[in-house]
């Protein structure tokens, strides 16, 4: 994919940029990434006038890879909104065998273990969590409980394989789990990036409409592909809203 390559290439201005700079989209994404492309034809037919006023050449080029940036950058954060959804689905799924799993092997394993007291207190340690980590934690620990102490699981007739299950649910689930909500306590570096990437687009958009808006300034039509059409029509479309009402 062309715009990917120009991504890789333009990762490292990107990723300099600092978190403080990063300034928002008020339109559509995929908006801004359409008006750039629309922009980069206006500015090839009005070349020569904008290079007339001093605009740096480079800023033709310049503004093409940053909207091929932008475009692969925000398909690359939909891909991973798309996979994070795809396991939060599959923890919503899956999660309530878990919990019924982690509650059959407390019930039974306190059981097993009530005459020894220090059991008894890493079955009450293991109860204190209440978050989807510590259940997963908690199934983690009572496996372990269980393969150490097979003497009093045995007693009770308990099934040993639940253990070797809740291994294998543990390595499954803590997986899906990170994948769900990881994003909670630390930031998109996908976001991250695709955000950066607009905010030097923008800054290049800003400055050629500014030489396109003065060069063409005695051209109200002309003037017009030097403005974002998108804000033009929504604020046409709020002053009729306002008419509207007073009427």
């Amino acid at each position: 994919m062309k715009e990917n390559e120009v991504l890789q290439e333009m990762l490292p201005e990107i990723e300099q940029l600092s978190k403080e700079a990063i300034k928002p989209c008020n339109i559509p994404l995929s908006v801004a990434v359409q008006e750039a492309g629309n922009l980069h034809e206006r500015v090839g037919l009005d070349l020569t006038k904008l290079l007339e006023l001093g605009m740096p050449p480079e800023l033709q080029e310049r503004l093409a890879k940053l909207r091929a940036a932008v475009f692969a950058a925000e398909v690359n954060w939909q891909e991973h909104q798309s996979e994070r959804k795809k396991a939060q689905e599959l923890w919503k799924e899956k999660a309530p065998a878990l919990y019924a799993l982690r509650k059959d092997m407390v019930e039974h394993l306190a059981f097993a273990f009530r005459k020894d007291e220090r059991l008894m207190e890493q079955i009450a340690d293991i109860e204190e969590g209440n978050s989807h980590a510590d259940a997963i934690e908690d199934l983690a620990r009572l496996a372990v409980l269980g393969t150490q102490n097979p003497e009093q699981v045995q007693a009770i007739n308990y099934d040993a394989t639940k253990f070797g299950t809740a291994n294998t649910m543990v390595s499954e689930m803590s997986g899906v789990l990170s994948a769900a909500n990881g994003y909670l306590y630390r930031d998109d570096e996908h976001k991250l990036i695709r955000d950066k990437a607009y905010t030097l687009l923008k800054e290049v958009v800003d400055e050629i409409r500014d030489y396109g808006q003065f060069a063409f300034r005695k051209d109200a039509e002309h003037v017009k592909g030097y403005s974002s059409k998108y804000l033009r029509d929504r604020s046409k479309a709020y002053r009729q809203s306002q008419k509207v009402q007073k009427a």
